[in-house]
């Protein structure tokens, strides 16, 4: 594929992988999974720039962009998801895992963006890398992720400079959470983003070859991509939700207390610090960045 595009669309065309549903009470009031995600990105978006976001419901259809439909994809953007542990062998996850490994070797010009469930099975299509349930138990709420330095630099970096010198920048991040896999091993030519108490796994990094120019993306051309290292982003992943806030969250706690996943006082607590600041719309800000939107 050409490394540069000489027809920019002015739009940004995102594939979103929708591999659960929301709760009915966050439906009613923001939208589904999909309406989420263009939500967090749209309002960042510089004019004239326009989102379009195209559902597939890989998980009760198996619905996957056809080969036509990939020419004008800048991105795969996968959900989270409470179906399926990402380590089981559900035909869904298997179809999932193995459609992930084709865009990568046939469409390197797609970056692929995983939220939540998204990380753990990007870290099972390339790893190896192992999934498990979390001896330390649920991670629910605002929490804070500390950065190591490739993660200062891509989220807290502003500049070329900046992104050079990642010891004078910010070393954390607060992002959503609620999950209780969690993956225990960073999968092979991927990098570390950041770490949290109950995770060691918070966020992950794979980069395109180095010496390789960057593939453009159909909005753009490629002297308007963003400076190193965002442009040089292929695979991006974090175990948090950066398009959640307390409204969708809740939910989902009253919901596991409801079924008795979570017991009364360990339900409050995480309404309590689903309630606290996070960084959503920066790691927005920073997703956009990858996808050429400097």
């Amino acid at each position: 594929m050409s490394a540069v595009n000489d027809n920019p669309s002015g739009k940004l065309t995102i594939a979103f992988f929708k591999c659960d549903s929301l709760q009915k009470e966050s439906i009613e009031k923001h939208g589904e999974y999909q309406d989420v995600i263009h939500n967090l990105f749209e309002p960042l978006l510089p004019e004239p720039l326009t989102l379009e976001t195209l559902t597939y419901d890989v998980l009760e259809k198996r619905e996957y962009p056809k080969d036509e439909d990939l020419e004008k994809i800048d991105a795969i953007v996968i959900s989270g998801s409470f179906e399926d542990e990402a380590h089981s062998d559900t035909r869904w996850i298997l179809k999932l895992a193995g459609f992930l490994i084709k865009i990568y070797d046939e469409y390197p010009r797609i970056r692929i963006l995983g939220i939540c469930f998204g990380l753990q099975v990007i870290a099972r299509a390339f790893g190896p890398s192992q999934i498990q349930e979390n001896p330390e138990g649920w991670e629910v709420g605002s929490t804070r992720m500390d950065l190591t330095e490739i993660g200062k630099s891509l989220i807290w970096g502003e500049n070329k400079k900046s992104a050079k010198e990642p010891e004078n920048l910010k070393d954390h991040v607060n992002m959503q959470q609620i999950h209780s896999d969690i993956v225990t091993e960073v999968p092979s030519d991927f990098h570390l983003l950041g770490i949290s108490e109950k995770c060691p796994v918070q966020g992950v990094v794979a980069f395109y070859p180095e010496g390789h120019q960057p593939p453009a993306f159909t909005h753009s051309h490629h002297h308007t991509l963003p400076s190193e290292p965002w442009c040089n982003v292929h695979i991006i992943a974090f175990q948090g939700h950066p398009e959640w806030h307390e409204d969708i969250l809740i939910p989902f706690i009253d919901n596991y207390e409801k079924k008795g996943t979570f017991d009364a006082e360990f339900a409050e607590k995480a309404r309590e610090q689903s309630k606290k600041e996070h960084d959503g719309e920066r790691i927005g800000r920073v997703l956009l960045r990858v996808l050429g939107v400097a």
